[in-house]
C-alpha cells in the first residue's frame, strides 16, 4: 500500500500518528508500510509514534524532509499528534450498518443454464440463481469509547435474552434487582465472573440492573458440568433456580442453543454449493499446481467423466477468506513470500477467480491475513485492488461475517474464523474433543451460545453502537468457516458445519500453532436433496460424505 492508503486505514481503525513519525513514511518502501500497519492492529495500539516504527522495520530510518505543511486544523501541537479525522477532514457518520435482505438482492435478470459455458447439455433451473444478501456489514466511525462499550454489551444481552424467552421455563424473566426469594424463578444475564470451587461453580452474572452470584452444584445430574464450567466470560445464559441469601442456587443451566431442525433441502433444482476457502497466494508453500486443477474442475475440463457431470452442476461457489496469504502477517513471513505485496497478491488471485464461469455466483469474505482491518466485523475485500472482478455480475463481496440466502432457500451463515483460535486454547472441553482436529466440535459451541466471538479479547473486534455483530441472531442452515486448514463437514441440530480446507501445505508457524492442514479438499452440498460430496484436487477423487437426505 502508498502512504495515503495507509493513513487512511489508520484513521479507519481510530489509530493517530505522530508528526515524526507521519514524517517518516516518505522514506518507506510499500511493503514496509504493509507491515506497519498489521502490526498497529495485532499490537491494539492508538497512536503510532517514531519508536513504534523504527522498531518495526527493524531499522532507523532518517528523514531530512523538514517541508511538510503544518496546519492547526491537523496537528495537536501540545502532544505533537496528527488527528488523521481531521487530516482527512472527514465527518463521522453513526448510521445502521446493516443491510437488510429488503434492500440489497443480487440476481440475475434472466433464467440461466448451470454450466452453459461448459458445453454440456443440462436441464434448465426452475429456480432463478439468487443470492439474497440478509445482513452484512461496514465499519462504523465511531471511537471504541465507553458509551459504545455500553451500547454493545447490552444489545448482546438483549437480543440473547429475546432468544432465550423462546424456552418454555425461560419466558417469564425477572430482573436481577426483582428477584422474589424462597421460590424457583427463571433469570439471564452476561456472566461477568467465574470461580470453580470443590462442589461446583460460583457465576458472577450481570444485567443493566444489577450484578449478582450463582452457584451451580457440580453434582446436579440435569446440568453438564463440562460445557458449564467452559462457559465463557460475557457470553448471556439462562438459570432457573431460587434465590436466597444473597445467593441464586441454580437448578439448571439453559444456553440460547439453536432449535432442533431437519437438514434443509429445497426445490427441484440439482445444484451444488462448493466451499473452499484459505488460498493463501502469494506464498511459497501454497499449491499453485491446485488453481489449475480447481479451474479445470469447475470448468469442467477434466479427463474424468464423472468430475465434469458434478461440475456442471455447480451454481455457486463461497471462498471463507484468506484468498491471499497477505504481508507481515506472522514472523519471519516475508522470507517465505514469493509475492511481497498485496497489490501482487490480489492480481493473481483476480486472475483465477475471472476464469470460474460467469454462470456459477461466487461469493468472497476476507480473513485475517486479507488487507481489511483485522478487527471484526471485516468489511468487504477493496475494490481498489479487485476492481474487474467488482464488475462481474457473479462474483460478490460481503464482510467477515456474513448471511446470505442462497437459491432462496438455503441461509448461510460465512465466517472466517479467527476466533477458532482462541476456542481451542481457552475451552479445555474442545479441546477434549480433538481442538483442531475437529473443527465442527468448535462451531457447535458457538451455535450453542449464539456468539461468534464470545469474550472480550478473544480476537480483535470493534464495538458497534446500538449492534453487536457477533450474535447469532439468525439461525442458518449452514455455517462456513475455514482459518484452521482442516476440512470437516458435519451436522448439528440439523445444521451443516463446514470446514474448508486451504491450498497450502504446512508451514513453519503453522507447526508451532499445532495446526494440522488438509490441503486440497473441496465439499459440495446439493441444494435439492441434501447429498454432500467431497472432491480431493490432487486427484480427483469423489467421496460421498452424505447421502441423500430426501
Amino acid at each position: 500500500m502508498n502512504k495515503e492508503d495507509l493513513i487512511k486505514l489508520l484513521w479507519e481503525n481510530n489509530i493517530f500518528i505522530e508528526k515524526k513519525a507521519y514524517d517518516l513514511l516518505n522514506n518507506l518502501k510499500e511493503e514496509d508500510l504493509d507491515i506497519i500497519f498489521r502490526e498497529a492492529i495485532k499490537s491494539n495500539v492508538n497512536k503510532i509514534d517514531e519508536d513504534f516504527i523504527n522498531r518495526i522495520i527493524r531499522k532507523n530510518v532518517s528523514n531530512d524532509n523538514k517541508n511538510i505543511e503544518k496546519s492547526e486544523k491537523n496537528i495537536n501541537k501540545k502532544r505533537n499528534i496528527i488527528n488523521i479525522k481531521d487530516f482527512f477532514n472527514i465527518n463521522e457518520n453513526k448510521q445502521s450498518i446493516e443491510k437488510e435482505s429488503n434492500n440489497v438482492i443480487l440476481i440475475e435478470s434472466t433464467k440461466k443454464h448451470i454450466g452453459e459455458e461448459i458445453e454440456l447439455s443440462v436441464k434448465e433451473m426452475k429456480e432463478t440463481k439468487e443470492i439474497n444478501i440478509l445482513k452484512k456489514f461496514e465499519i462504523q466511525k465511531n471511537k471504541p469509547d465507553i458509551i459504545s462499550w455500553i451500547s454493545y454489551y447490552k444489545q448482546r444481552l438483549n437480543k440473547i435474552k429475546k432468544i432465550l424467552r423462546d424456552h418454555s421455563e425461560m419466558r417469564e424473566l425477572y430482573p436481577l434487582n426483582k428477584i422474589p426469594e424462597n421460590r424457583e424463578v427463571a433469570i439471564a444475564g452476561l456472566v461477568y465472573d467465574k470461580k470453580i470451587t470443590e462442589k461446583g461453580i460460583i457465576l458472577v452474572i450481570e444485567d443493566e440492573n444489577n450484578i449478582i452470584k450463582t452457584f451451580i452444584s457440580k453434582d446436579n445430574e440435569s446440568i453438564d458440568f463440562k460445557i458449564v464450567k467452559d462457559i465463557p466470560l460475557d457470553s448471556v445464559i439462562g438459570l432457573i433456580g431460587i434465590y436466597k441469601n444473597n445467593m441464586f442456587f441454580a437448578n439448571n443451566v439453559i444456553l440460547p442453543n439453536i432449535p432442533i431442525k431437519k437438514p434443509k433441502t429445497f426445490g427441484e433444482d440439482d445444484v451444488y454449493i462448493l466451499f473452499t476457502g484459505d488460498w493463501q497466494i502469494g506464498n511459497k508453500y501454497t499449491f499453485y499446481n491446485l488453481f489449475d486443477r480447481f479451474l479445470q474442475f469447475v470448468n469442467g475440463k477434466t479427463e474424468n467423466k464423472k468430475i465434469n457431470e458434478i461440475a456442471r452442476k455447480i451454481g455457486y461457489i463461497i471462498i471463507i477468506g484468506d484468498v491471499v496469504d497477505g504481508v507481515g502477517i506472522y514472523p519471519e513471513q516475508k522470507e517465505e513470500l514469493i509475492l511481497k505485496t498485496y497489490e501482487d497478491q490480489y492480481k493473481s488471485f483476480e486472475d483465477y477467480i475471472l476464469k470460474i464461469p460467469e454462470s456459477i455466483k461466487t461469493i468472497i469474505i476476507p480473513g485475517n491475513h486479507d488487507i481489511p482491518r483485522l478487527a471484526e466485523p471485516q468489511p468487504e475485500l477493496p475494490r481498489s485492488l479487485l476492481k474487474e472482478s467488482y464488475s462481474m455480475k457473479n462474483i460478490h463481496y460481503l464482510s467477515n461475517p456474513s448471511y446470505v440466502k442462497i437459491h432462496n432457500s438455503i441461509i448461510g451463515l460465512l465466517y472466517h474464523g479467527y476466533v477458532l483460535d482462541w476456542l481451542v486454547s481457552n475451552v479445555s472441553f474442545l479441546r477434549e474433543r480433538g481442538g483442531y482436529e475437529n473443527p465442527g466440535e468448535l462451531m457447535k459451541f458457538m451455535l450453542m451460545f449464539r456468539l461468534i466471538f464470545p469474550s472480550h479479547g478473544s480476537n480483535p473486534y470493534v464495538p458497534y453502537i446500538n449492534d453487536d455483530p457477533s450474535v447469532i441472531d439468525i439461525v442458518p442452515d449452514l455455517f462456513h468457516t475455514g482459518h484452521i486448514h482442516r476440512a470437516s463437514y458435519d451436522e448439528y441440530r440439523g445444521v451443516d458445519l463446514i470446514s474448508s480446507s486451504t491450498f497450502q501445505d504446512i508451514t513453519p508457524y503453522q507447526k508451532e500453532l499445532g495446526h494440522k492442514p488438509e490441503p486440497g479438499i473441496l465439499f459440495l452440498r446439493n441444494i435439492k436433496n441434501g447429498e454432500v460430496l467431497s472432491i480431493n484436487l490432487f486427484n480427483f477423487e469423489i467421496k460421498r460424505i452424505r447421502d441423500k437426505v430426501i
